[in-house]
């Protein structure tokens, strides 16, 4: 292949990053970016989001980069991450420089990247693992799977949530360590679940390190905001309140609750400041478990009004009624003033005014339809499902889309709203997927189970009888 050949995907990239940089920079600062920004530049953190993120961003604003440095960084993720996978790709060059192209300048995703969201190098993580499990496909090498290793645990570092994603690849990767070490011996699923469970625990110990720091305030119950909103659910439908005692001022109202609630959005509910989440004030140990135990009692409790709001919640995140969801919801674009935080010129150019302008209006269109991209997932699911005896990209591809459903199941119960950036993956995985399932042109990524012999890296191997 010749070195223009090779280039093509990263030219792309780089011609992407350039319009990405050009179009947003400085980016976006929503609520949750505004705070981390806080935290980075006074050196004090909280356990709320996962600080690896604004311990990162202090050393950027040390330098006095602030947070376009980040946005550059977030870009130079996204933008790279696809340009390595693409070149693991057996395309023609110009296919190759138009798919980095084609996924990078999506609107879904691309409308997400300039706000400065864990979400953003969380999903970029993912694809570099991707990538380089794929290059391991076509040149086998321990480096690149102690590369997707270490992507993951980025991956980890960024998102509590991270790990549920993460596991279908660290399996897939295990996997193919056992076949690599002993291609002749039939695989044992058991001990590779084992491998892999115990893989995840040192991978999420591993993340979990920085928010031991000295700096990092602990949050006693942080899905305590999850809890109290979902008792507020339950309380409208019984028409009675269900908090227990302590967590609700005793003047709220079922009146007022009514109107402070929005089933797309735990935040609203709180703003009358009537019900006491943790992140003000610090619970005990009574009053977490107190509140712990009734969370987890609403669906013995109230099933159907439990299981009717979770529902709900899908259905909006998932795009079911995307009139009923906010738009800030899906995208924030804008610059939020928080604490002694710099003020902050936003973009005003006339790129992306024309660009923002019509990113905005496809809100409400297929494009931000989470549901869209899962049937996608679970259509090309079906497909490398039924190579996945045929071609090792097509197993590759399976646990993608396996990463892409598993990284989004914990809402269903642990989602606190209906925001589009807690797809961002699976938005990804869905335009992955029809490129990861090409096929490979290396013998050795590529077997077949005719009868008595099978082809294991690059060999045939004779099967006893």
């Amino acid at each position: 292949m010749s070195r223009a050949a090779r280039l093509a995907p990263w030219l792309a990239a780089a011609a992407g990053l350039a319009f990405s940089l050009a179009a947003f920079h400085p980016g976006y600062l929503t609520y949750d970016s505004a705070l981390q920004w806080l935290q980075a530049r006074h050196g004090e953190y909280s356990d709320i989001h996962p600080p690896a993120m604004a311990m990162l961003w202090r050393q950027f604003d040390r330098l006095g980069l602030g947070p376009g440095a980040m946005l550059a960084w977030h870009a130079l993720l996204y933008w790279g991450g696809l340009a390595l996978l693409f070149a693991a790709l057996p395309l023609k060059p110009w296919l190759r420089a138009l798919a980095v192209l084609l996924v990078g300048l999506w609107p879904a995703s691309l409308g997400l990247l300039p706000h400065i969201w864990k979400d953003i190098p969380t999903a970029a993580g993912f694809v570099i693992a991707l990538a380089l499990l794929r290059w391991d496909c076509e040149r086998p090498h321990p480096g690149w799977r102690l590369g997707a290793l270490a992507a993951l645990l980025f991956a980890c570092l960024m998102r509590h949530n991270a790990i549920a994603g993460a596991a279908p690849l660290l399996l897939w990767l295990v996997w193919r360590e056992f076949r690599l070490q002993r291609p002749q011996q039939p695989t044992r699923w058991p001990t590779l679940a084992l491998l892999t469970l115990g893989l995840a625990i040192s991978l999420q110990a591993l993340a979990l390190l920085p928010a031991r720091a000295d700096s990092v305030r602990r949050v006693t119950a942080p899905w305590s905001v999850v809890a109290l909103w979902d008792m507020a659910a339950v309380s409208l439908h019984e028409q009675r309140l269900v908090f227990p005692d302590g967590f609700a001022d005793p003047t709220l109202s079922l009146d007022e609750l009514r109107e402070d609630f929005w089933p797309s959005a735990n935040a609203p509910v709180f703003y009358r400041e009537k019900l006491f989440h943790s992140f003000d004030r610090d619970y005990d140990d009574a009053q977490v478990a107190a509140l712990r135990h009734a969370w987890l009692r609403l669906p013995l409790d109230y099933p159907r009004a439990y299981f009717a709001h979770r529902a709900r919640l899908l259905w909006l995140l998932f795009g079911g009624n995307q009139a009923a969801v906010a738009d800030h919801l899906v995208l924030q674009p804008g610059i939020t003033p928080m604490g002694d935080n710099p003020p902050l010129e936003p973009n005003r150019s006339a790129l992306n005014r024309w660009l923002q302008a019509r990113l905005d209006a496809l809100i409400d269109t297929p494009f931000f339809a989470g549901w869209l991209y899962l049937l996608a997932v679970l259509a090309l699911a079906a497909v490398a499902w039924r190579r996945r005896r045929d071609d090792l990209p097509a197993t590759l591809a399976l646990a993608a889309a396996a990463s892409a459903v598993a990284y989004v199941l914990p809402l269903a119960v642990l989602s606190g709203s209906a925001e589009f950036r807690y797809l961002n993956w699976l938005v990804l995985a869905a335009l992955l997927l029809p490129f990861l399932l090409w096929p490979s042109t290396k013998p050795w990524a590529r077997w077949t189970l005719r009868p008595g012999v099978r082809r294991s890296e690059g060999r045939e191997v004779r099967e006893e009888k």
